[in-house]
């Protein structure tokens, strides 16, 4: 891809708002409770901070700070959560472009535009255009992908610190950021280590200079501290909680979850399959889809599907590519096929 903008990659733009913004239309004029209620507790949050009490004090929530404070500000500027449709959409199509990219560099126009196609349609199954912490989340962990495969590692780190910052679960981002780093040769792992640490800390230490140590020390109990808890499913008095009541119930619940994204994750497990992952990019993401696929096993909510879905979608839209070697718009050196198998192509 060049540096350009064209008319073709206009028209790309303005069809991904278009689908965004009738999806997030159809939302908003259904039902609130699909949205469920972390929401509600987004913006309680946020008014505790624009009413100048303490996070994390005077009322809590187990999500890192930097969600809290993004959330406080849009309610500063658009107050009522008027807002929240279209950032959210905003956020979908934001990552449906680099996904877009991703795809029309590694196997061409007609697959990337599926792929950001698909996450847009199958972010709406799965409450994607409703307030979550995911969908800022799954932009910055795009961002930090598409940023190392360029070896930006730096810039990458700090993507994928930030992500931390909506979502925790997102570190789960650094294992296969440091294993394509790897594979390229390059083992100054501080370069992106020390730029995701300090995204990831930066929020404590703003909470530190405005809300004093109480507060702090709340924010690291409610965002890492309560974790145990979380993940066991025990109760937790001060916040809504969810757990299966039975393994049977268990089952039941993750099947529904997955009937919602079967296709995707259905053409994803068959392309892998059949074309298996042959470049350090392309294991990669297929080791971004399993790790975030394993976050529905903690709880079986539709949002939990929003992180794998990008990276279901990149393989599921693989078999749409075109007729050249794969991952030949990407930085990693590949094997040429041999003589005899150029031959055998020809003929």
């Amino acid at each position: 891809m060049t540096g350009t903008f064209s008319l073709r990659d206009t028209s790309v733009l303005i069809s991904y708002i278009a689908v965004a913004a009738v999806i997030a239309f159809f939302f908003a004029h259904m039902d609130a409770g699909w949205g469920g209620i972390d929401g509600q507790r987004f913006h309680e949050m946020a008014g505790t901070i624009l009413a100048g009490m303490t996070p994390y004090v005077d009322f809590v929530d187990p999500k890192p700070p930097l969600l809290y404070f993004t959330i406080a500000l849009l309610d500063h500027l658009v107050p009522g959560g008027a807002a929240d449709g279209v950032v959210m959409a905003a956020l979908n199509v934001g990552s449906a472009l680099i996904l877009w990219r991703i795809g029309v560099e590694d196997y061409g126009r007609v697959a990337g535009y599926s792929a950001g196609l698909l996450y847009l349609v199958g972010a709406g199954l799965v409450q994607g255009y409703f307030l979550f912490s995911e969908q800022f989340a799954v932009f910055l962990v795009l961002c930090a992908y598409a940023l190392a495969r360029r070896s930006r590692f730096a810039g990458s780190g700090l993507a994928l610190g930030l992500a931390c910052g909506f979502k925790q679960y997102a570190v789960l981002g650094a294992v296969p950021l440091l294993l394509l780093m790897r594979a390229e040769g390059d083992r100054r792992y501080h370069r992106f280590v020390l730029p995701a640490v300090t995204a990831a800390l930066l929020p404590f230490g703003v909470m530190y200079l405005a809300y004093g140590a109480d507060a702090v020390s709340g924010a690291l109990f409610w965002t890492c501290g309560v974790a145990p808890a979380y993940l066991s499913g025990s109760e937790i008095p001060e916040i809504p909680n969810y757990r299966s009541e039975s393994s049977f119930s268990l089952v039941v619940n993750l099947v529904a979850s997955i009937a919602m994204v079967l296709p995707t994750l259905l053409f994803a497990g068959a392309s892998v399959a059949r074309r298996g992952l042959r470049t350090p990019p392309e294991k990669a993401l297929g080791l971004f889809a399993l790790l975030f696929v394993l976050t529905v096993l903690i709880r079986q909510f539709l949002h939990y599907w929003i992180m794998a879905l990008p990276f279901l979608a990149l393989l599921a839209c693989r078999e749409f590519a075109d007729d050249r070697p794969v991952g030949a718009g990407i930085c990693f050196p590949l094997p040429e096929p041999c003589g005899e198998e150029r031959q055998g192509e020809k003929e």
